[in-house]
């Protein structure tokens, strides 16, 4: 599901989001998925069909020309059940099963870790669980997000409720108050790398998504005091 600002705070302070939470990696088709019970594996695969048939109309036909009704005839639901899914039709671009893991991840990386470091380990464990399948989705829902004027505003509303939920876990990693400057400018800039990289990958399919995040990261540690 996409993750709500809500999810990502509640992830951040350390607890389980309501939900659970992608470029190209060395991950395998055959690796390990996010460990969950079977009701929320089969709402997990509901979801992902779903949003694949989104994708593939969107694709073929236009994001603008595709009604909900549609994608749900696709995936041979109701439309109820799409909303049930994805509240609104961004969601099912915007939407992504990782993004709330990652912010898991990121809260579970050793205290003594740095930022930085506890950034690229948490990136490292999300990328190992994704499939190719997922990789591949992922990677055309971005291009579909760069290129879809009526998906930026929701984009950018993603991108900035991410921001918020790293200043409060570095801020509760590091102990400095969440509207220190230094987190702010740290948060701004990992963002940066997010759309760059979103953009990089969209026009890159063959993109090594692991080694472009580790030469960003290495970038952005050099000046850095935590």
């Amino acid at each position: 599901m996409r993750s709500s600002v809500g999810d990502q705070q509640s992830a951040a302070a350390g607890k389980q989001p309501s939900r659970p939470a992608a470029g190209r990696s060395t991950a395998s088709s055959g690796a390990a998925k996010p460990t969950r019970g079977l009701r929320e594996l089969k709402k997990a695969r509901t979801a992902a069909a779903i949003q694949r048939h989104a994708m593939t109309l969107f694709e073929a036909n236009g994001y603008d020309a595709t009604p909900v009704e549609a994608v749900a005839a696709a995936a041979e639901v109701a439309p109820s059940t799409v909303y049930r899914y994805f509240p609104t039709k961004e969601d099912l671009v915007i939407s992504d099963e990782y993004d709330n893991l990652m912010f898991e991840k990121l809260a579970q990386q050793p205290a003594e870790a740095s930022v930085v470091e506890s950034l690229r380990g948490a990136f490292h464990e999300v990328t190992a669980e994704m499939s190719e399948a997922d990789i591949e989705l992922g990677r055309r829902r971005t291009r579909l997000m760069l290129q879809e004027p009526g998906l930026r505003g929701a984009t950018l509303t993603n991108l900035l409720a991410m921001e918020r939920a790293i200043a409060d876990l570095v801020a509760q990693r590091t102990g400095r108050d969440g509207d220190d400057p230094e987190i702010a400018w740290f948060t701004g800039a990992v963002i940066g790398i997010a759309l760059g990289f979103m953009r990089r990958w969209a026009e890159n399919p063959d993109l090594d998504v692991v080694t472009v995040f580790d030469d960003a990261l290495d970038r952005l540690a050099t000046g850095l005091t935590f």
